[in-house]
């Protein structure tokens, strides 16, 4: 259970969830994040780094810039589960 709550720790910052947002449509570098998410370029790097050792982005060097694409895009799903459970919640109460 300790592993599986680490694991859903990734997901509980807003930006780094930003930064997966700007990843769903495929591989980027840390400008084209910037870019996507107006997040600076110090904490986007923080982010992919702590979801690059998290395993869920593998980050893959090309030429002079390095490209970052997420692992297993059911993660995606998970999140939009976890979106739909938090909305139904809300109504509910």
């Amino acid at each position: 259970m300790d592993h599986l709550a680490e694991y859903f720790k990734v997901f509980s910052e807003p930006n780094r969830l930003a930064v997966l947002e700007a990843l769903k449509g495929g591989p980027l570098n840390v400008t084209a994040v910037v870019e996507q998410t107006s997040l600076s370029q110090a904490l986007v790097s923080k982010h992919l780094k702590l979801l690059t050792t998290a395993g869920i982005v593998h980050r893959r060097p090309e030429g002079s810039l390095v490209y970052y694409e997420v692992i297993d895009k059911t993660v995606f799903k998970l999140i939009g589960q976890a979106e739909k459970l938090l909305l139904t919640a809300r109504r509910q109460q």
